[in-house]
């Protein structure tokens, strides 16, 4: 069904897609340059390779992405950061344990810049694809960097749930616990909303991407979720009707006004997976569901934005111009 979206132009950015550029080069010379500098601190060689080969790579190789695409958008490009910092300074100013809480923040950050970027760069498919790469290599990084300093027994451990059942062998922290009651609180709440809007929408295609949206991703996230919370002794909310149906007060949404709600519905569901990916740190498999749910949700709303294009419900954002 989705064959028919329309491509943009890929020689157009909006004044949004500029600055996220912009903005996106700027924070990797900026967090270059951050490493480069407390880098001189770390002791463990462990630590110091990781911190090298995967996050300094890393965030070399998306500078030069951006680079490479501001030049091809004809973008005037900020101040690069020195080649090298060497810090005279005491070299046991500072633990490892420390310097390894810095990073994961700074990892963490990286991913809530990503989703910004991706949530407001609704123009270039191709721009929005890159921040989507992006996202998927620091949820990577973020997901190494975790493991990694858990091995190392610098990661402080959140206060525990102590409801799960005693047969269950996972632990789960008390902020674990409550992303999962959220994230079903939530998937509920966008389920009776999408069944209340299939009663009201007009085109035949936008009420079958709403079935499709339905079945294929909330009712089987919630059910997804249903099990965990049970299998944590996670008290669940009130599930939403069965069916919703009625055919009263047909004209009071447009399905454009539909639209635009979902799709800023999408975003916040997006910020939530993220928080909760970011959040979750003492039961690996968790995050990793949360990882999965945050593609689904990217994909969802690439293919949102698409529709929304095609059909002309996407107010059209101010171009960026040279002159």
């Amino acid at each position: 069904m989705l064959g028919f979206l329309k491509k943009n132009n890929p020689t157009q950015v909006d004044c949004q897609e500029a600055y996220n550029l912009w903005d996106a080069l700027t924070s990797r010379y900026n967090t270059i340059q951050q490493v480069q500098i407390w880098h001189n601190f770390v002791h463990d060689k462990d630590f110091s390779l990781l911190v090298k080969h995967a996050y300094m790579e890393l965030m070399d190789k998306q500078a030069n992405k951006l680079e490479q695409t501001m030049n091809n958008y004809q973008l005037a490009l900020p101040k690069r950061p020195p080649q090298n910092i060497h810090t005279p300074t005491n070299v046991e100013a500072y633990e490892d344990r420390f310097l390894a809480s810095i990073a994961i923040n700074m990892i963490q950050e990286n991913i809530t810049q990503q989703i910004r970027f991706i949530r407001t760069t609704l123009t270039s498919e191709p721009i929005r694809k890159i921040f989507i790469d992006f996202l998927g290599e620091g949820a990577d990084l973020y997901d190494t960097a975790i493991k990694y300093v858990k091995l190392k027994g610098w990661l402080s451990i959140p206060p525990l749930y102590k409801q799960v059942p005693p047969e269950n062998t996972e632990y789960l922290d008390s902020g674990e616990a409550y992303q999962l009651w959220d994230h079903l609180s939530a998937r509920y709440d966008t389920i009776e909303k999408t069944q209340r809007y299939q009663n009201f929408a007009h085109d035949v295609d936008f009420k079958a991407l709403l079935v499709v949206g339905l079945q294929i991703v909330l009712e089987k996230q919630a059910n997804i979720l249903e099990k965990e919370c049970s299998k944590f002794g996670i008290t669940l909310p009130s599930r939403p009707p069965k069916t919703i149906s009625t055919n009263e007060g047909m004209e009071l949404y447009d399905d454009e006004l539909i639209f635009r709600d979902i799709f800023t519905g999408m975003q916040f569901i997006m910020e939530l997976h993220s928080t909760a990916l970011k959040q979750t740190t003492t039961n690996d498999r968790l995050r990793s569901m949360y990882r999965k749910f945050l593609n689904q949700e990217l994909s969802a709303l690439d293919n949102w934005i698409n529709y929304g294009k095609m059909k002309g419900w996407l107010r059209p954002i101010p171009m960026y111009k040279l002159k």
